[in-house]
């Protein structure tokens, strides 16, 4: 089994690196700026706004430039850095010193001036974000605070206890720009990731977070991806594809912007490794538990475990009991707000 997965992560590896070369975004947009890997402009005015880019998985020893020139478009008005980290190993590896550099970002943080880290602003993908989101939880336990934090697409555990702390260490509310479909992160990191529950960018905490903003993708996000015109006519390449940065930074584009999103998104808690599709009414097998608008909370007469159904009749998310009522709770709330 071990050595499966082992087989199965380097194979998404390869997947991941090519596709970076095969993606492009067809936003209309001309992006000049080259990836230097280090501070941009001029680092004479102490009080000028400075973002700090932090990458994701084998994107970490010097700036990507399709993600880059993304990230500094958005970013225009400051100064930009690109932070490396050793992240360029296998993915046991890999997380492993996500986590230790977490500490030493936030260790590197303290250091500085008040003035300084409020003037700061740290914007991780992927493994990026976990290191961000670990990074201002630690801070927040010593009653430090930067601007603001902002998560794309975070691998870190949905359930794990440094989201609940993380908004403490923003000044100003956090964003998490996650994707409920965004299969690297709903599937491939649920068999690959830390073997502790679904990541935080594909699905919903059951416990909110205070000082977050959770802004969902529009739906069709991969729809707009351009990929080159051979690998384009494969749909899979596509969905792996929609994990690039560069996706979340035109979603987070449009956040900034202030531009509604076509379509309203329900992030749903996860439990079990779910492969959406249609079901048939709840029948003699079912028991509805629980209904809001077309939503529905069901639970199986034999085997005991529940289902969320959505309008369309999709399962989208499965599995115990528990879980999956506070899983609902979370859809009501979003739902009452919407």
């Amino acid at each position: 089994m071990a050595q499966s997965k082992t087989v199965f992560v380097a194979v998404l590896m390869s997947a991941s690196v090519w596709a970076d070369k095969a993606v492009r975004i067809d936003t209309g947009k001309t992006l000049e700026s080259k990836p230097t890997g280090v501070e941009t402009n001029n680092q004479e005015n102490v009080n000028a706004d400075e973002t700090w880019y932090v990458p994701g998985w084998m994107r970490t020893s010097e700036p990507e430039e399709l993600a880059w020139n993304n990230f500094t478009n958005v970013f225009s008005a400051t100064e930009n850095r690109f932070r490396k980290w050793n992240g360029d190993q296998l993915w046991p590896a890999a997380v492993k010193n996500a986590d230790a550099e977490a500490v030493r970002l936030a260790d590197e943080i303290k250091e500085m001036s008040e003035s300084c880290r409020s003037h700061l602003t740290l914007v991780g993908h992927s493994l990026g974000g976990r290191i961000v989101a670990r990074a201002l939880a630690k801070l927040s336990l010593d009653g430090v605070r930067i601007k603001r934090g902002i998560l794309l697409a975070p691998a870190i555990p949905a359930n794990d206890i440094d989201l609940e702390r993380m908004g403490f260490g923003s000044k100003e509310p956090m964003i998490v720009v996650a994707n409920p479909d965004d299969v690297t992160l709903k599937y491939v990191y649920a068999i690959a990731g830390d073997g502790d529950g679904p990541a935080y960018g594909a699905s919903a905490a059951y416990k909110s977070s205070e000082n977050v903003k959770v802004m969902p993708v529009s739906e069709d996000i991969t729809k707009n991806t351009v990929i080159d015109a051979f690998w384009g006519r494969f749909d899979a390449v596509k969905e792996i594809a929609n994990h690039h940065a560069s996706f979340y930074f035109e979603a987070l584009s449009g956040v900034l912007d202030g531009k509604e999103s076509k379509s309203v998104r329900v992030m749903v808690p996860q439990d079990k490794i779910n492969f959406e599709w249609k079901v048939m009414d709840a029948g003699v097998w079912w028991d509805v538990l629980e209904e809001k608008g077309d939503w529905r909370l069901e639970r199986n007469i034999v085997t005991g475990h529940c289902r969320i159904i959505n309008p369309e009749k999709v399962r989208v998310a499965w599995g115990e009991h528990g879980k999956m009522k506070k899983a609902f709770k979370k859809v009501k709330s979003q739902l009452n707000l919407n």
